[in-house]
């Protein structure tokens, strides 16, 4: 039975690897860490996976965990594991190899690769951790593995390309971990494997095709849509001139059509080369993926396999399929990333190339020889920015994927490297000015700075908005929440058609909001910072309070969309934007310095970003306890394989929140048009007299532990996490981690029975009144 399934998890690793074409890649990390020891260094990391469970002999998990009777005497034995006596084995098997080599620099590096690839033996059942530790935890463990140990303390002496190894190793831990689960998937429910989720060369030809058909509608363009046209075809040529580059920048005006052009580049990437065979669209909002996955599907209709993948979206089964298996496929499809198009979020790629768990790094092998489509990379925390190109550039280079970063607002994110070659300017810096300043986009909305003189008020800001025309669409955006909800509170009785807008609403209600704006008929909306990226919503006039260059265009990209109109847009300054954006290096250049107005206006970004980008590389040259810079530290990290440090430095949104539930009643009659609320998309076991009752899906989710088997479970689970989103909100933790006043903790939630007090008439949680019972409770 062992042999049974190393040989089917070797089968595996052979069909990925040629699935995913990744022998050169493979190859060429290796000989770039050392060439001389390539081969042996290539049997190694082969046979990591071959031989990943040897530790299955280790009698007492025969006896323990298989129930062999031949065993019965080691019944009472003490550790029954078998990943670390399986990474003590494999060591053992290769070290009488390793100690006949004569050179010492090799003898130490093949060592300290041989513990390395080891490690993720030991931890395929578990986390990656940090290597450093490994097989020093105890004074009889570091006799046993003196080398090693010695070598991790002197690694510079041996090791020196770190990036190179870090992904290297990345790369073992995701194929040997995804070989195993398949292979036992295959042996256990009998469900054999052989659709990866890539693109064939007729499905390649076939969505060339379909795009073609869709781009001629856009033959013979006038006006603004003649811009876009040029924007394409200037990317076009320009991507085609520099195929054998990786990194691509497409830095284009709000409204120019960047999600049509992106998608022709991308097309243009898959067709280039045989072995590009994927697709990735990553966004950095939920309703950013949405939103695109309507665009895809008008235009290749459904002959396009895509799957959207995040927390809200529910794992899509095919009804066709057997009972027995259709459960197993569908969790297995969304585990592995089983589709050619991937549409999914900026945290998830995080969670892929930096992530300690299995879950993570499963489908890091997928990332190989595809396209990664990266849009509004400014909402990255900047903190990141420096570190992060350096892995986008070394991933790209190291498994050959094409990335393209695009935004209005693009920060050239290579000023960080010394080595700028693998990046390409799509539009070209004579290009860049022509469409920038193109009137039809620099004077769509017109800024006006006028109440920057002043600190503004609710009650000035009401007068203002008495001035306006009563026949106009007129958006505002708070930086915070509060604000946003006092000036709400003030004007919703006084006009018609005025609408909240903020991270409190679920993305049915945002939905809503943008089906109203479309309509012919004057509205308010107020708003945070949801509003900004790409959100497709038209307004006619726009109120801002300033935080932040990026954040000031984005909201500008809202206002007269369409070109047919004038567009205005009025900033004003009344909250700390230093509040919400805590420590932002973008913070001292705003909209209270005349410059920064300037560069606003005239659409001058990249003056903007040199001083943003000076400021990142000054925090990362400083120096801390006065012994390594911040770099030096994140570098140590890399190069001592610090895995769950590596994460947790690279984590985009730390989880710093509790999460309520509120099982009130939505009335999803007043949901027309918005495809959540549609009645195929709800179960009647959901409702109560028309409404979607909070407390049936809370008891659904309750449920779920009576589902027999994982895989059906974790099918279920996704389609109740859809419908729980609508019923939950965060709030953040305080600086002790004190848990929320209301409510009972229930599996990772606050179930709040009593909900009356803290649930407005439209759904939202109140937050001032929450805000006032924590502090009576807490003074």
């Amino acid at each position: 039975m062992l042999s049974t399934h190393l040989n089917l998890t070797c089968n595996y690793y052979q069909k990925i690897v040629t699935c995913k074409n990744l022998e050169p890649l493979i190859d060429s990390i290796i000989h770039t860490i050392d060439s001389a020891n390539a081969v042996l260094i290539k049997e190694m990391f082969e046979n990591a996976i071959f031989l990943h469970d040897l530790g299955k002999k280790n009698p007492c998990f025969q006896a323990k965990k298989m129930l062999n009777p031949l065993f019965k005497e080691h019944l009472n034995c003490g550790d029954s594991s078998h990943s670390r006596t399986g990474a003590l084995e494999y060591i053992s098997y290769y070290r009488p190899t390793i100690n006949q080599i004569k050179d010492d620099t090799s003898f130490y590096r093949l060592t300290y690769i041989l513990y390395n690839f080891a490690y993720h033996i030991d931890k395929h059942h578990g986390y990656l951790g940090n290597i450093e530790s490994y097989c020093s935890k105890t004074t009889k463990e570091q006799n046993d593995h003196p080398d090693f140990n010695n070598i991790k303390n002197n690694i510079d002496e041996y090791l020196d390309n770190k990036f190179e190894f870090y992904i290297l190793n990345k790369l073992l831990f995701s194929l040997l971990v995804s070989s195993d689960y398949y292979a036992t998937t295959d042996y256990i429910a009998g469900l054999p494997i052989d659709d990866f989720g890539v693109f064939s060369s007729s499905a390649k030809q076939r969505l060339n095709e379909l795009f073609s058909t869709f781009t001629c509608k856009l033959e013979n363009p006038v006006g603004i849509n003649k811009l876009r046209i040029e924007l394409f075809q200037e990317a076009e040529q320009n991507l085609l001139k520099n195929l054998d580059k990786n990194i691509f920048y497409l830095e284009a005006p709000t409204g120019s059509g960047k999600t049509i052009t992106s998608i022709n580049l991308a097309l243009k990437l898959l067709e280039s080369n045989e072995h590009i065979n994927k697709l990735f669209y990553i966004f950095p909002f939920n309703t950013l993926v949405e939103q695109t996955k309507n665009v895809f599907d008008e235009i290749f209709k459904n002959k396009l396999t895509i799957e959207v993948i995040n927390s809200i979206t529910p794992i899509s089964t095919k009804d066709q399929e057997e009972e027995e298996t259709k459960y197993e496929k569908s969790y297995i499809n969304r585990l592995f990333f089983h589709a050619p198009a991937i549409i999914t979020t900026h945290v998830a790629l995080f969670n892929i190339l930096f992530g300690t768990s299995k879950e993570d790094n499963f489908p890091l092998w997928q990332l190989a020889n595809s396209v990664i489509i990266l849009d509004e990379i400014q909402s990255y925390n900047n903190h990141l920015w420096h570190y992060m190109v350096e892995f986008f550039d070394q991933y790209a280079a190291l498994l050959n994927i094409k990335i393209i970063i695009m935004s209005a607002t693009l920060p050239k994110l290579d000023y960080f490297l010394k080595e700028k070659n693998n990046f390409v300017d799509l539009i070209s810096k004579e290009k860049r000015e022509y469409f920038f300043t193109h009137t039809l986009f620099k004077d769509r909305v017109q800024a006006d700075f006028t109440f920057l003189n002043e600190t503004m008020t609710f009650e000035h800001l009401e007068e203002i908005l008495k001035a306006q025309p009563k026949s106009k669409k007129i958006l505002f955006e708070f930086i915070k929440k509060k604000s946003a909800r006092e000036f709400y509170t003030r004007i919703k009785a006084t006009y018609k058609n005025v609408y909240e807008l903020s991270g409190d609403d679920n993305k049915a209600y945002r939905q809503l909001i943008i089906n109203k704006s479309k309509e012919d008929m004057p509205l308010i909306i107020i708003a945070t910072q949801v509003i900004e990226a790409g959100v497709d919503i038209d307004m006619d006039i726009g109120f801002k309070d300033i935080s932040t260059l990026d954040s000031e265009e984005q909201f500008m990209g809202r206002i007269n969309r369409s070109c047919k109109r004038e567009g205005k847009v009025y900033f004003f300054n009344m909250d700390e934007a230093s509040e919400i954006y805590c420590n932002d290096h973008r913070l001292n250049f705003d909209l209270t310095h005349e410059i920064y107005r300037d560069i606003l206006a005239n659409k001058s970004f990249g003056v903007y970003y040199q001083e943003v980008l000076a400021e990142i590389k000054k925090s990362s040259d400083r120096f801390e306890n006065g012994l390594l810079t911040n770099y030096d530290n994140f570098t140590t990290l890399l190069k001592k394989l610090n895995y769950k440090e590596i994460a947790k430095t690279m984590t985009l949104i730390s989880s710093n929140n509790f999460t309520l539930y509120f099982p009130f009643k939505i009335d999803i009659a007043q949901y027309k048009g918005v495809q959540e609320f549609a009645p195929k998309n709800l179960e009647e076991r959901f409702l109560s007299d028309g409404y979607l009752d909070g407390q049936k899906v809370w008891d659904a989710f309750l449920a779920l532990n009576e589902i027999d088997g994982f895989a059906k479970k974790e099918v279920a689970k996704s389609r109740i996490n859809a419908l729980m989103q609508f019923f939950t909100f965060t709030i953040f933790k305080n600086h002790e981690g004190q848990r929320p006043s209301i409510g009972d903790e229930m599996y990772g939630y606050y179930f709040v029975q009593e909900y009356g007090n803290f649930i407005t008439s439209e759904g939202k949680f109140d937050r001032e009144q929450y805000n006032a019972i924590k502090n009576s409770h807490f003074l």
